[in-house]
């Protein structure tokens, strides 16, 4: 039975697509190689660990994939077949000063409704709350479906799209976004094909409008300007506070002034996080790596002694769960999904998504009688299967080095060894290098 939406009642019967479509021949280089893709399908499919060690890291230049676990030198483990999941493995936490608890750390990424077609944004609401995890709904207002989900992150862009007191009091926080890992710098943008009738309601701008959201908030030109929205924004909601920034340089400096300002937490996006709309000139060519932002943001609030409370989220090509266990060992809390939980509702990465025309169904541009429609019970099976087993190969992780508690990996930097980086590179993970 066709799943129906408030955008698409009284359309015609149409195809529900329920499989993932055949990877496309990669032409160019790409970090989301055909064996993330497949890795990341078999989680969402069998809900099970596939490998303790990830092997897609192989032969990668990649800094995050040149930091290895010392356990892996001396154990290398490359399948989980076989293997069971330690039931003394706790992978529980809690963020924003004690005040959210998710069931793992891990924050399903900020896409807004418009840029993704609707059922995916859904899909990915109702896997957080069936998995006690939290989803941001990115800055195009919040769909009514999505709207009634608990664990939901309300985001105050600086287009402020939709956005009204009773939509920011829904959900766990509110998240003040400053920058994008993919566009540091430039602000956001929806193509004016993509904004159809029900986009244009939601967001409250024409139909067949750009979407566009200034690279600044008119209201934030400084540090006092910001912690005045943060303390404004804690007064009427009652909810946690986080600010999302691109890794750029001086992030370090740019986290210390957001938790002196009274943020419960800043979400860091790392170069190369996934939007489509983003110019290649700034995607390729701006930004810093997540795991050299994320080092040098805990030093830092470390060396000022805010550290302690202060939730530090970690986004940007994150691809498996060695990625979440090494970027947590750098100082990270709590790590950001968003291309990885696309990939495991069938995306097959043709980077067409600003366009309209997604081959798998979930960034199309919404149409009236859509010829197809993604599975929304297919997608959110697969997200939360794709957290299932994400998970265990935590927890497989976490017993080779020898934790009970993914809590207790934070800032273990002596985890961890490099293989051929350059020093300048290893002063600032403050990782050793292998002799």
């Amino acid at each position: 039975m066709m799943e129906q939406f408030p955008e698409r009642m009284g359309g015609k019967e149409a195809i529900i697509v329920d499989r993932y479509l055949n990877i496309p021949r990669q032409s160019s280089p790409e970090f989301w190689t055909v064996n993330r893709i497949e890795h990341i399908r078999k989680l969402a499919a069998t809900g099970r660990p596939a490998f303790v060690w990830d092997p897609c890291k192989s032969g990668s230049k990649r800094i995050l994939d040149r930091l290895v676990f010392r356990r892996e030198l001396e154990d290398p483990v490359p399948s989980a077949e076989g293997l069971e999941e330690s039931d003394g493995i706790e992978v529980e936490s809690e963020i924003a000063h004690g005040r959210i608890r998710m069931a793992v750390p891990l924050y399903l990424g900020d896409m807004s409704f418009g840029a993704l077609s609707g059922i995916p944004n859904v899909a990915l609401a109702r896997a957080a709350d069936s998995t006690g995890l939290l989803c941001g709904v990115g800055e195009g207002g919040v769909h009514p479906e999505v709207a009634k989900c608990k664990r939901i992150v309300i985001q105050w862009a600086s287009a402020r799209f939709g956005l009204n007191l009773h939509l920011l009091r829904l959900g766990e926080a509110v998240v003040i976004k400053i920058g994008q890992g993919a566009k540091p710098g430039i602000g956001g943008h929806l193509p004016g094909t993509k904004v159809v009738e029900i986009i244009s309601r939601t967001r409250r701008i024409p139909v067949g409008t750009d979407a566009i959201s200034p690279a600044p908030h008119h209201d934030i030109y400084s540090i006092e300007d910001l912690e005045q929205r943060i303390w404004a924004l804690k007064e009427a909601t009652g909810k946690p506070v986080f600010v999302k920034v691109a890794a750029t340089n001086y992030v370090a400096y740019v986290a210390a002034g957001v938790a002196r300002m009274g943020a419960d937490g800043i979400i860091i996006d790392g170069q190369g996080a996934g939007t489509g709309a983003a110019p290649s000139v700034v995607r390729d060519n701006v930004g810093l790596p997540i795991e050299l932002a994320v080092a040098t943001a805990d030093a830092m609030l470390r060396r000022e002694g805010m550290r302690d409370g202060f939730t530090v989220i970690a986004a940007g090509r994150v691809s498996s769960a060695e990625d979440m266990a090494k970027l947590m060992a750098l100082g990270a809390d709590c790590v950001s999904i968003g291309t990885a939980a696309l990939i495991a509702m069938g995306c097959v990465m043709v980077h067409k998504c600003h366009l309209g025309f997604c081959p798998a169904v979930i960034t199309n541009r919404i149409e009236e009688n859509p010829k197809k429609l993604l599975s929304l019970e297919f997608a959110q099976r697969c997200v939360e299967n794709l957290i299932r087993g994400w998970t265990g190969e935590l927890k497989l992780i976490l017993e080779r080095l020898g934790l009970s508690k993914v809590t207790e990996l934070v800032g273990r930097r002596d985890l961890l060894v490099g293989l051929g980086l350059e020093e300048p590179t290893r002063r600032v993970l403050v990782v050793e290098a292998l002799q």
